[in-house]
């Protein structure tokens, strides 16, 4: 049952990461099934593997924030009631998400006989640890003596390239004076600051990465061009690229569609 949904979740290309991963064997039969999508394992018990579209790395949950990039999908099967705070997981975990990407969790339930003497959660305590968390919940679910929560992210963040706040930069992303943050909101954007590119008038090798590192708490961008391995580089990082010229004002209407 837990497989089938999951697979239904995949994207069909992009990035996800497994907390908990263990040994990886799930995400290795994953990556050979699936070899358009990147998947990420992380688990503080593990030897660290790279392996074509698989990456495991030794990383506590709770360390999520750590690694770079966003995730169309995060999930965890069995591990949650290890984590040492599965709140704080759930919320990094949140702030991770690429635009649509979803947190899948599946757990034992409270009193499920396992045979091991551990405590499991009970759905209306992931209820709460959701909420907490600040994610907005989807699914929330009993099979028998296992839970399932899906859960989307409340907010998140787009940068839009400008000279003067009024019209998107209409040349290279790089080469724009100031990125315009917003925080998305339930598809409503509200302005939250403006951040000079001090990278403007340089011309360095792989200069989209020293731009995006300015404005890397965004998972979104919104540009009149960009170059092509930039646009690359950025994509493969779970970075959704708006193509726009014309007013901000406009451009920020898109964001309504990714709510």
């Amino acid at each position: 049952m837990f497989e089938e949904i999951l697979k239904n979740l995949l994207p069909e290309r992009g990035r996800v990461l497994e907390a908990g991963c263990g040994s990886g064997s799930l995400l290795r039969k994953l990556a050979a099934e699936f070899p358009e999508v990147h998947f990420v394992g992380i688990d503080p018990f593990v030897e660290e593997a790279r392996e074509g579209n698989l990456e495991i790395l030794k990383l506590r949950a709770e360390e999520v924030n750590a690694l770079p990039g966003w995730f169309h999908l995060i999930f965890s099967h069995h591990s949650l009631h290890h984590f040492s705070s599965p709140v704080e997981f759930l919320g990094k975990a949140g702030r991770k998400l690429a635009v649509g990407g979803k947190i899948l969790v599946w757990d034992w339930d409270e009193g499920a006989r396992t045979g091991i003497p551990e405590r499991y959660f009970a759905r209306e305590e992931l209820r709460r640890m959701a909420e907490e968390a600040g994610l907005r919940l989807m699914r929330l679910e009993n099979f028998r003596e296992e839970n399932l929560l899906l859960a989307r992210a409340d907010k998140f963040r787009v940068a839009v390239a400008s000279d003067d706040g009024l019209e998107v930069f209409p040349r290279m992303f790089g080469r724009a004076g100031y990125f315009f943050i917003y925080e998305v909101r339930n598809g409503s954007p509200v302005f939250l600051e403006k951040r000079t590119n001090i990278h403007r008038d340089n011309f360095q090798h792989l200069k989209t990465y020293d731009v995006y590192r300015l404005v890397e708490d965004c998972n979104t961008i919104i540009t009149g061009r960009i170059g092509k391995k930039g646009e690359e580089r950025l994509s493969s990082l779970g970075v959704k690229i708006i193509k726009f010229k014309g007013k901000v004002e406009e451009s920020l209407k898109i964001l309504k569609e990714t709510k």
